[in-house]
Formats: structure tokens, C-alpha cells, sequence
């Protein structure tokens, strides 16, 4: 055999994990090596993993989309929506979809690229070299506390707002739904702050004007006082009531008197407020949350529902962390890690994830468990196992 064509083959042969290594810090001289080696394997495990990664929520985001096109396409087709609605509509659910996706993405990344690295050796050969797995880890963990960051203010921030701008989209140019101009309500219910609950026969926007208004003002369970008035308005920077009476209720003892104008210290409400419409509490984002949370607790209403919603803003972003810790350890089990077998790891491992976290959501509505126990009920099993995983690969 030529020689050429025997060094073509030699050419050929595939690197074992122990000889890429070395080619990747080849270019550093003796003198620089031991840090600079590390700053050039981070380098190398983070294009790895935001490239797995990136296809992955790429991947991911199509899936759903499509789906959802399949569910809404007879609305689409019934309501002749242009291509233009469509993809507005879309473009304004993309902050929801990427948030629900990106722990998906970030497990299914993990065990794509460092599955292919287990599998090559590579890890292995790191480990000879004296390099820590958990310092080997480390720029991917530190990655995922900045998307932990990242699902968390998309979550208080664009969710929000991306999700009234889709409803919007679907209402008005899918739908072909005029947007009226408000200028009357009619049997408002306001939650009010103080303990204070109103209920509003009629509401002008315009006049700024309510019309046989009841207010109820609570400490804790108890009703202490009731106010009711022909109609309030807004006057300066303060609402006069008119033409009404006062009940106080004291040990079962109830009290009246008439007054003919009357102003009510303390009363933070403006016309802004009752003009607009409430904010059904799963639009909101933690801190309106929160307020609301107090307004309801103030008013002697059962608050066990929305301060489980309160913790779990909380709790889901943190499962970016914790995915990654899992799928980081598994990864390193998977030698023979393929596309299909990471994508059935992910799906089976997101899966009862999200099964953890709707089962203690449910359990802490019904109030059966406190609400912080409800809301991180699922971090605290997936997060304890996530470190005994990372324990045992270390070894």
C-alpha cells in the first residue's frame, strides 16, 4: 500500500477524547498554563452548550407554535384573518412560550452537549488533567442563574404586557371586535385598600361620577362599617359623597346616622381606578400581585390561593438551575447518548417536573399544604436530587 494513501488514513482516524483536549491547549505555552487552559475549556463547554441549546429552544418554540396554529386555525379561518394578525399574535405570545420552554431547552442542552462529551471521553480527559467536574461545570451553572435572571424579569416584565397586547390582537384584528370607548360601567366590584370593598350601581369615566355606591370596610373578617350614598364625586383631589348613611357595627351592635355631603379620610381610590379594568390576578406580576394579596387580606377575604401564586413567580424560574444540575449529572451516565435518547430524558424529566409543580399548586389552593410548601414543593424534591446527582458524578 502507498504510503500516501497510508497517511491519508492515519489522517483520517478519529480523535479520542484524551487527543482533542490536547489539540484545544496545544497553544498554551508551559508558562501559561493552569489558568489559561481552564479559561480555554469554558470557552470551548459553552459554545458546546449554547449551541445544543439554542437548537433546542428553537426546536421547542416551533413545536408549540404549531400546535397552537392547529388549535386556533379555525378561528383563523373564520374570522378571514390576514397573515399579518397572525403573526403579530404570535410574536406577542413568543415572551409566554420562551419562558415555559427555557428550563425544556436548558435540560434538553445539557444532555445534548455534554452527553456527546461523556461519550467522546472528554470529561474523562479533564478529569485526568486534575480539573474538578464541578469547576468543569461551572460556567454552564453560572449560565443558568443568569436564564433563572432572565425567566424571572420576562416574567414580571414582558409577560405581562405581551399577553393584554395578544388578547388585544385576537379581539380586535382577528376577531374584527370594535374597541369601544368606555364612558360608563355598570355594577363595578372594586377591591379596594383599607379593608375596603366597593360596589358601584353605575360609574361615569367621563364625569367621574358614581351612582348608588355601597362601601364596606372590614378589619380582618369583621364588617365594621358600611357607607352608602346616592352618588360621589370627584372633586379637587378627593371624592364627595352625597346624600347617604353611615351603619357602624360594634359587638352586634349597630349604629346609623344621615349625612347630606361627606368626605371619607384615608380613601387612596381615584377615578383611574374604577375606570379601568381590574387586573385578573393571573396578569399580574409579583408585586401587583402582592398588593392585591394585601387589599384581599385586609378586606377579610381567603388569600391561601394568590399567595401560592405569589411564591410560585418565584419558584419556576429557579427550575433553570435545577434542570441544569440534572441534566449535567445524568449526562455524564449517557455514553451512549443519542438525539432521541435526550429528547426522551428531557421530555420524561420536564414532564414530571411540571407534574410536581401543578400537584403541589393544586394541593395549596384546596389549602391541604401551606402555601410555600405548595409553591416550592417540586424545587425542593427536583433540587435535592439534582445535587445528589452532582454529588455522585463528582466521584
Amino acid at each position: 500500500m502507498p504510503r500516501a494513501t497510508v497517511r491519508a488514513g492515519k489522517r483520517r482516524r478519529k480523535k479520542s477524547g484524551c487527543e482533542h483536549i490536547r489539540d484545544i491547549v496545544a497553544p498554551v505555552t508551559w508558562q501559561d498554563r493552569g489558568f489559561s487552559i481552564v479559561r480555554i475549556l469554558d470557552r470551548y463547554l459553552l459554545k458546546r452548550f449554547l449551541f445544543s441549546f439554542a437548537l433546542a429552544l428553537v426546536f421547542l418554540l416551533s413545536i408549540f407554535i404549531v400546535i397552537d396554529v392547529f388549535e386556533k386555525i379555525d378561528t383563523f379561518i373564520d374570522h378571514n384573518a390576514s397573515v399579518l394578525s397572525v403573526i403579530k399574535f404570535y410574536a406577542f405570545n413568543i415572551p409566554y412560550i420562551f419562558v415555559l420552554v427555557l428550563p425544556v431547552s436548558v435540560l434538553l442542552g445539557c444532555l445534548l452537549s455534554f452527553g456527546q462529551l461523556a461519550k467522546r471521553n472528554e470529561l474523562v480527559a479533564m478529569g485526568v488533567s486534575g480539573i474538578d467536574f464541578l469547576r468543569i461545570t461551572a460556567p454552564i451553572l453560572i449560565l443558568a442563574v443568569l436564564f433563572s435572571g432572565l425567566s424571572l424579569g420576562m416574567g414580571e416584565l414582558a409577560v405581562p404586557a405581551s399577553n393584554r397586547a395578544k388578547e388585544s390582537v385576537m379581539r380586535v384584528d382577528i376577531r374584527k371586535q370594535s374597541r369601544p370607548r368606555v364612558t360608563r360601567r355598570a355594577n363595578v366590584n372594586y377591591l379596594g385598600s383599607g379593608g375596603r370593598i366597593f360596589l358601584i350601581k353605575m360609574y361615569d369615566t367621563l364625569e367621574k361620577t358614581m351612582r348608588e355606591v355601597v362601601i364596606q370596610e372590614f378589619a380582618g373578617n369583621t364588617l365594621k362599617r358600611r357607607i352608602d350614598a346616592t352618588q360621589a364625586v370627584w372633586q379637587g383631589d378627593q371624592w364627595v359623597f352625597h346624600d347617604g348613611f353611615i351603619r357602624t357595627f360594634d359587638g352586634g351592635t349597630e349604629r346609623a346616622s344621615h349625612f347630606s355631603t361627606m368626605t371619607i379620610p384615608g380613601l387612596r381610590e381615584k377615578p383611574e381606578d374604577f375606570a379601568k379594568r381590574e387586573v385578573e390576578p393571573d396578569e399580574m406580576n409579583f408585586f401587583e400581585l402582592l398588593g392585591y394579596v394585601n387589599r384581599v387580606r385586609e378586606s377579610g377575604g381567603r388569600v391561601q390561593k394568590y399567595l401560592v401564586e405569589v411564591h410560585m413567580k418565584l419558584a419556576f424560574p429557579l427550575t433553570n438551575i435545577i434542570v441544569t444540575l440534572i441534566g449535567i449529572s445524568l449526562s455524564t451516565k449517557v455514553r451512549r447518548g443519542t438525539l432521541a435518547l435526550g429528547i426522551g430524558l428531557s421530555l420524561l424529566i420536564s414532564f414530571a417536573y411540571y407534574g410536581f409543580l401543578k400537584t403541589g399548586q393544586a394541593l395549596g389552593h384546596s389549602g391541604v399544604l401551606p402555601p410555600v410548601l405548595a409553591a416550592w414543593m417540586g424545587n425542593i424534591f427536583f433540587g435535592g436530587l439534582g445535587i445528589y446527582l452532582l454529588v455522585r458524578a463528582r466521584r
